[in-house]
């Protein structure tokens, strides 16, 4: 779907600048007034391989969540060792930082998993009772930011497999009348690796550099360095946030 209104936003640039149509179409760039919808984020941090069912409670609760919201949000799982239970599918180097990163930035600074972000540091649900409880949380938040107007639309450019690496690049459109800066694009690589419970296993993070600025109407795009992978991903996450990434301002799921 946001492949097909990317296209339609450059085929609409082109003809505008061949003529002088009025550019009052929402979802074109060069109107000052333009928008997209928000596509929300929810960071899942959980060790599947602790015995009691609180992650799995939590994780049921998302695919719940998911159905209820479908494409308007988006959802990744990390996986982190705790001090009793490795996880074998925990990244620390590539994934305890950014949650170090939203514990500094909570209010509530115990770490403990199931530990659910969304749109970054500004909401946070923590633990699981039950799995409606989880989802009860989950849908608080949701039902506030969801179908809220966005001044960016992501749009994958290129993605290709060459041997252990994955080679992609994402473009940014910048829309509405404002410039903005300080921005970090984020590719989130993730795969399914089971039907149950690894539904969404983030395998790797990789980061643009600093976007200092973007201007309104502009297109730009941004090329990552290659991903070395050793497990075929399934998915990818563009994810533009703040410099520090405690705010996520939009999304967007790509299947591979």
């Amino acid at each position: 779907m946001y492949r097909f209104i990317f296209k339609i936003l450059i085929f609409l640039i082109v003809i505008i600048q061949c003529s002088d149509l009025p550019r009052d179409n929402v979802l074109d760039p060069g109107n000052p007034n333009s928008y997209q919808s928000s596509v929300i984020l929810l960071e899942a941090f959980v060790n599947t391989n602790n015995p009691y069912p609180y992650n799995q409670w939590a994780l049921q609760a998302l695919d719940s969540i998911q159905a209820i919201y479908g494409s308007n949000i988006v959802i990744v799982e990390y996986h982190r060792d705790t001090q009793e239970f490795n996880d074998p599918y925990s990244k620390p180097l590539i994934f305890e930082p950014l949650y170090e990163k939203y514990i500094e930035n909570s209010l509530f600074k115990v770490k403990g998993v199931p530990d659910i972000f969304i749109n970054g540091a500004t909401h946070r649900v923590q633990g699981a009772s039950s799995i409606i409880s989880v989802m009860e949380r989950v849908n608080t938040v949701l039902s506030q930011s969801v179908g809220l107007n966005n001044y960016f639309t992501l749009e994958s450019e290129d993605i290709q497999f060459n041997g252990n690496q994955l080679i992609i690049s994402c473009k940014i459109a910048r829309m509405g009348n404002q410039s903005t800066g300080n921005l970090t694009l984020r590719a989130i690589v993730a795969r399914q690796v089971n039907s149950q419970d690894l539904k969404r296993v983030a395998l790797d993070i990789v980061k643009s550099e600093q976007i200092s600025l973007i201007e309104p109407g502009e297109i730009r795009t941004i090329q990552f360095e290659p991903v070395e992978i050793t497990q075929t991903p399934d998915f990818i996450v563009f994810s533009l946030t703040s410099r520090d990434e405690l705010i996520v301002y939009q999304n967007i799921k790509v299947n591979l």
